[in-house]
């Protein structure tokens, strides 16, 4: 198990719920995200766009992904995006192995959880419909929701202020450095999910208060709550 000791002291914190970014972290959308940016820029701009720098910006908003490749195409290209990517989404997404046990390990044990996006709203409902995410995340924020998007701390607060808790009874887990620097700032513990991270050294850099190998090793972090039954060895 690879869940090492907390950066900032915060050994012993309990967080009352738990929020996680979607791409890397619950939804393993790789291939898919860089099949759909490739062939939107084919089609719209006749280049290709190597999968490096693709992945390099992987945690930014995919207007602003756009808006650096052509200022003045980037809502054409946004919607072509969107087109390509709800075309290919039920062949190329997947949930990461382990986290539907971890999710329903996490509601037995009696945490609320949340959504925490830069998607926009339609991709994000995409895999959300896809795989029953609402069933355990019925707090969702996406692109379209907030001003401010990650590394910002906004959507973080306004996730813990849907749910009902403080933003510093939370735990942020995320693959990117805007997942750490997000949570740090609203005052929630962080988690770094090394099983989708695209880049592990720059997370590790981030300095998450714990790094997680596996979703299932973030129940090392969350013994059930009040209330909770007993905790079962999640399969």
């Amino acid at each position: 198990m690879d869940v090492l000791a907390p950066y900032r002291g915060v050994r012993g914190r309990r967080s009352a719920a738990i929020l996680f970014d979607l791409d890397g972290t619950l939804l393993d959308s790789a291939e898919l995200i860089v099949t759909a940016f490739q062939e939107t820029c084919r089609s719209l701009l006749h280049r290709d766009v190597d999968r490096a720098t693709i992945l390099r910006d992987w945690a930014r908003p995919i207007r602003e992904r756009f808006h650096a490749l052509a200022p003045d195409r980037d809502e054409a290209l946004s919607r072509e995006y969107l087109r390509r990517y709800l075309a290919l989404h039920d062949r190329l997404a997947r949930l990461f192995c382990g986290v539907p046990s971890l999710l329903r390990a996490l509601a037995a044990r009696r945490y609320a959880m949340a959504i925490v996006t830069s998607k926009r709203r339609a991709t994000t409902q995409a895999a959300v419909s896809a795989f029953g995410l609402a069933e355990w995340c019925p707090v969702i924020v996406a692109d379209e929701d907030t001003a401010r998007h990650k590394p910002d701390p906004e959507p973080v607060c306004l996730a813990a202020s849907r749910l009902g808790v403080a933003a510093s009874d939370t735990l942020m887990v995320g693959d990117t450095p805007f997942d750490v620097d997000a949570g740090r700032d609203a005052g929630a513990a962080t988690a770094g999910a090394l099983w989708g991270a695209v880049d592990p050294e720059a997370l590790r850099a981030a300095r998450p208060d714990y790094i997680a190998a596996r979703p299932e090793d973030l129940l090392v972090l969350c013994p059930p709550r009040d209330g909770a039954p007993p905790a079962a060895t999640v399969p």
